[in-house]
């Protein structure tokens, strides 16, 4: 059933919508926009075909991108590839933004339509803009280590799981710990033979490995893991696999 509301809201949609055939003008976010799929591109033109254009463009109009008062495509870009193949006009519409981090925001909320985004959905869509999220995105193409986990090397374990994801999303995350690129590096060591263990024993890996940061030895403990390996990635309890990698991993003995 459509609600009034609901209607209030596409009429005021309606009243916004502009029209154009200058397709140069409208332009992408590079590496926030999702990445074009020919294929759904093509399903866009057939649907137009079939029932014309049900929906607009959302754009939003900014100068603090290039510096110049430019028209970008927040949500809709495969729309506007199939509409300009077509050489239709572009119905769009320009939504208010208040700053760099409520441009993230609202993208985010537009696109988790399709499909949700996730941590380095965020981490790439900020990076073009907050240094941190930079070095960020640069030692998760580094070491493919997931965006939560190098967050909590980033800021040496402050930021836990739940507040780890939240502090990401929200744009305020900032690198305090100035060692985060060579424990990084380190952790990479044992998360490439870890492999496929439990992903929630991976996160008490990373927990130990940070309490054991600077009293270890290294070879050792990468020693260690080979003779383990199997027990750890069997694992599933996440209290029982923090006592156990303390123990015979990092010899911990607290």
């Amino acid at each position: 059933m459509i609600m009034k509301d609901d209607l209030k809201d596409a009429l005021a949609l309606l009243k916004k919508m502009k029209f154009s055939k200058d397709y140069k003008k409208f332009l992408f976010l590079d590496n926030i926009n999702r990445v074009v799929d020919p294929t759904h591109v093509q399903k866009m033109v057939a649907s137009i075909r079939s029932m014309n254009v049900v929906r607009p463009v959302i754009c939003v109009q900014v100068s603090f991108i290039t510096g110049k008062n430019q028209l970008f495509i927040v949500d809709g870009q495969h729309l506007f590839n199939a509409l300009s193949a077509e050489g239709l006009e572009i119905p769009y519409v320009i939504i208010e933004i208040e700053d760099k981090i409520d441009l993230v925001h609202k993208m985010a909320m537009l696109n988790n339509s399709s499909k949700s985004w996730t941590l380095f959905n965020y981490v790439k869509a900020f990076k073009m803009q907050i240094p941190d999220y930079n070095e960020l995105a640069e030692l998760r193409d580094k070491y493919n280590i997931e965006p939560l986990m190098l967050a909590a090397l980033c800021t040496r374990g402050t930021s836990a799981v739940v507040s780890g994801s939240q502090l990401l999303k929200s744009g305020k995350f900032r690198i305090t710990n100035p060692q985060a690129g060579e424990m990084a590096k380190a952790f990479n060591d044992f998360f490439l033979k870890i492999g496929r263990a439990d992903r929630w024993v991976k996160h008490q890996f990373l927990q130990v490995f940070m309490r054991a940061w600077e009293t270890y030895d290294h070879d050792q403990a990468l020693a260690n893991l080979d003779k383990h390996i199997k027990t750890i990635k069997a694992m599933s309890d996440t209290g029982a696999a923090e006592e156990f990698i303390s123990k015979n991993i990092f010899k911990l003995t607290k």
